[in-house]
């Protein structure tokens, strides 16, 4: 009972579960099957049953070696056909390309034969079936002595099903070209009879018309019928694809409304979509980068570079030896001419039915300029519809784009301009207040010297008030500093266009002017040009923030708690990393330290280390050796370039080689 349910469930999975059953079902190839087993086994009962005279004529003893002749044909037909292999894909023949265990829907019908690696090799299997039949019905035509041609043949139905299976590969052309051949072998009974034959018979015309018209007919009928069916079945294909590709734009549509503030996801999501609804092997998304425009200072001296295409691929299945794949300079080439691209590739090597892969490159453009490229590749060529739904589909992701982008800067002026507000609240107030602040304590102090000097009885009741004036100067500097290092972090960058030199340069010198301590820069290499490399542009902002926070926690460092009197900072750029020195002559870290001790820890440098390692870089805080400390801290330009070399041997800072 079990075996029976195994069996039954092997046959509901392969034939009636999957889609691949259900598309061969609706094929014709049943009927070819069942058509060559039935008259064959027509052949049998009529061989079999035979009784004398028959069984005496010589035509019954070649008759009964056709039998088996016929049966490994039909063996071999079946063992080759589609349906067979569909049941058995683990199966491998001779000559037959490897089975597919899923058939696409928009592939034509399957023929009755399987079809070989190569399609000269399709018409020579066709061209044997044909000669096999043909044969057969010939040798044994005289089975029933009158007529010995034709009809009189066991087999003569069953060699109709050759014209059947060229219908249904080749259709009115294949079927009667079929149906001829297989008359010519009739003809040749006629005019060239066996020996064995009865030499008293005289053809007449109704056996010779009845033998000659049956095939014809059948092969036009079996044309027709395969017409009608693969018209149908291309009707249902073309409602299947509208379907799809509706359900695919409503798929899309909801992608646009979940993933509205990930354009990442969005776009990741949005290429899946868009080559499953429109059933493409591959498809390619490239997406050009929005170039800022440019401050009117500098239009005339720095001209725009064209970004580098962020392309979003996806594809159905892993490329075979060979295969073609969507090349990126096309993607360039269609940026710059803003033309619809189209072209087909050499085939596939070693697949049948033969590959063209068919490439289709469709940009949409924004205020003249070409914002978004969809780029598709299919085995089939690309109709109408689906160029259609691209071209919807794309306009409607530009558009969500361009609302992400839209938002994405609406959001970075609002908060810049409450920065800015912010900024200036602490500049008119508290930072007004404390460089007043400090102000009337600088004029307290050279009111209570002046006094010291006039009367030296008073200068030692004095001497306490003026220590105190003098730590009320050095509290209200650094408080001074610190709000002036508030204002700038809420935006460190306030001014485009600098490089990271200007940017510690200016901190240099806003830090030197309020806390009056000497602080010198030295620079070593050249900033990088991006030569239109948007990622390393956005990555180089990024290493440029980070800097300037670590500069500014380590001047804070070296002037509220190490008391330095002088600070020194070394720039060394390179085109993959930037290493950034700070050392000043402060007490340093308490305790022991030797030169290889490297600290963590300490007023901010957990914040100064976090920032480095985030993008890939290192932070070390290292005993200077003309004491105080060193703040090296090492940043790639690119996390896939994270080359340590540069941060291991870096020199330090020597404070007497310098002066």
């Amino acid at each position: 009972m079990k075996l029976y349910t195994s069996i039954f469930a092997r046959i509901y999975k392969r034939f009636l579960a999957d889609t691949a059953g259900q598309r061969l079902r609706a094929t014709p190839s049943y009927f070819f099957l069942i058509w060559r087993w039935s008259m064959w086994l027509y052949a049998l009962v009529l061989i079999v049953g035979s009784r004398e005279p028959y069984t005496k004529y010589p035509a019954y003893g070649i008759s009964v070696v056709l039998l088996f002749v016929t049966l490994l044909q039909t063996l071999i037909v079946t063992l080759y056909s589609p349906v067979a292999r569909h049941f058995f894909p683990r199966l491998r023949l001779p000559f037959a390309s490897p089975p597919r265990s899923v058939i696409d829907e928009e592939e034509p019908i399957p023929t009755a034969l399987a079809r070989l690696r190569n399609p000269y090799s399709n018409l020579i299997l066709y061209g044997i079936d044909l000669l096999v039949c043909g044969l057969v019905t010939y040798l044994s035509g005289p089975f029933a002595l009158h007529p010995y041609f034709g009809t009189s043949s066991p087999f003569y139905r069953y060699g109709i099903s050759t014209a059947f299976a060229a219908a249904l590969a080749y259709g009115y052309r294949g079927g009667l070209g079929a149906a001829l051949g297989y008359d010519l072998f009739i003809v040749l009974g006629i005019l060239f009879r066996p020996t064995y034959a009865d030499p008293l018979y005289t053809p007449n015309v109704i056996d010779v018309v009845g033998s000659l018209v049956d095939t014809p007919v059948a092969a036009l009928v079996a044309a027709l019928i395969i017409s009608l069916l693969d018209r149908y079945v291309r009707s249902l294909q073309s409602e299947q694809a509208n379907v799809r590709q509706q359900k695919a734009q409503l798929d899309l549509g909801n992608v646009l409304i979940q993933a509205a503030y990930e354009r990442q996801h969005l776009l990741t999501k949005s290429a899946e979509q868009l080559r499953q609804g429109g059933r493409f092997e591959s498809l390619a998304l490239a997406l050009v980068p929005h170039t800022p425009e440019l401050d009117t200072d500098m239009a005339d001296t720095e001209v725009p570079r064209p970004q580098r295409l962020e392309i979003y691929t996806s594809t159905a299945h892993l490329p075979h030896e060979g295969e073609a794949s969507l090349p990126g300079e096309l993607f360039e080439q269609v940026r710059q001419t803003g033309e619809r691209l189209t072209r087909i590739e050499p085939p596939v090597p070693h697949l049948y039915p033969p590959r063209f892969p068919h490439q289709l490159y469709l940009p949409f453009a924004k205020q003249g300029e070409v914002q978004l490229i969809l780029g598709v590749e299919s085995h089939r060529p690309i109709d109408e519809k689906q160029e259609d739904f691209l071209v919807i589909a794309g306009t409607q992701l530009l558009t969500a784009l361009e609302n992400i982008r839209l938002t994405e800067q609406t959001i970075l002026l609002t908060a810049q301009e409450e920065r800015n507000r912010i900024a200036r609240e602490i500049h008119d107030g508290v930072a007004q207040l404390i460089y007043i602040l400090k102000i009337s304590a600088e004029t307290c102090i050279a009111y209570t010297q002046r006094l010291m000097e006039a009367s030296e009885e008073e200068a030692e009741q004095l001497n306490p008030l003026e220590e105190r004036l003098q730590k009320l100067v050095t509290i209200s500097k650094q408080a001074l500093w610190e709000t002036r290092s508030y204002m700038f972090s809420l935006k460190p960058l306030n001014q485009e266009h600098l490089s990271l030199q200007d940017i510690i340069q200016g901190q240099l010198r806003e830090f030197e002017t309020i806390s009056e301590v000497p602080t010198s820069l030295y620079v070593e290499g050249e900033e990088t040009s991006t030569d239109g490399d948007n990622e390393y542009a956005r990555q180089r902002e990024r290493v440029y923030a980070a800097f300037f926070r670590i500069v500014q926690e380590a001047l804070t460092n070296a002037y509220k708690h190490a008391e330095a009197t002088r600070i020194e900072v070394a720039l060394r750029q390179g085109p993959e990393d930037i290493l950034v020195e700070i050392g000043d002559n402060g007490k340093g870290l308490p305790g022991p330290a030797r030169s290889d001790t490297r600290f963590y820890s300490g007023h901010g440098l957990t914040g100064m280390h976090e920032r480095a390692t985030e993008l890939g870089g290192t932070l070390d805080i290292l005993p200077g050796q003309a004491g105080g400390l060193l703040v090296r801290a090492w940043i790639p330009l690119s996390h896939a370039k994270t080359n340590t070399a540069l941060a291991a041997n870096a020199s330090e800072l020597k404070f007497s080689e310098r002066h």
